[in-house]
């Protein structure tokens, strides 16, 4: 079964203050959707938990949120490394022609002359653009990369699971 809250979208790092409110590193790349944020479940080494949340802001670069019945640094502190998790139908809608990481994986990726080279396995968010992770087709714990750029990617067909490529010759082999 799926668990209702499968999408990660920040950690708490460290209580913020004496009240209870907690600092947040943000996963998302929508920093201003902290704001609409109701309801999140915590996800600790001990488990997981629903917490309502009772005011949240942006800070910089980090979010400040305080969750109701949290009402101390103590209580902060206890949620300190918690994954912050929402609801997958909660995500904000991309723009045409971005897609969340894990819609890629999985997909079967295949060059402009229909080769199959692979399969998305991960992607690597880094500084300059993300790198798609593909298992090679017929060829066993072989991966390559492949910058996640409109000069590489010619298209991406969700409803048919297929990533076009179009590499320079030797990419693969890097």
């Amino acid at each position: 079964m799926i668990n209702a809250y499968d999408v990660v979208i920040g950690k708490i790092l460290s209580p913020h203050g004496t009240g209870g409110m907690v600092k947040v590193y943000p996963y998302s790349d929508f920093p201003d959707r902290v704001r609409l944020l109701e309801k999140v479940e915590l996800e600790q080494r001990s488990g997981r938990r629903e917490y309502m949340v009772e005011k949240a802001s942006v800070h910089g670069s980090y979010w400040l949120v305080k969750f109701q019945d949290i009402d101390s640094r103590d209580g902060a502190e206890e949620l300190r490394d918690s994954l912050v998790r929402i609801p997958r139908e909660e995500r904000l809608n991309l723009p045409e022609d971005s897609y969340y990481h894990d819609q890629l994986e999985g997909l079967q990726v295949y060059d402009t002359g229909s080769r199959l080279l692979g399969s998305v396995v991960e992607v690597i968010p880094s500084g300059g653009h993300d790198q798609i992770v593909i298992a090679r087709a017929g060829e066993k714990d072989k991966t390559s990369l492949i910058p996640a750029v409109k000069e590489f990617i010619r298209r991406v067909d969700l409803s048919q699971g297929i990533l076009v490529v179009e590499l320079p010759e030797g990419m693969l082999d890097l």
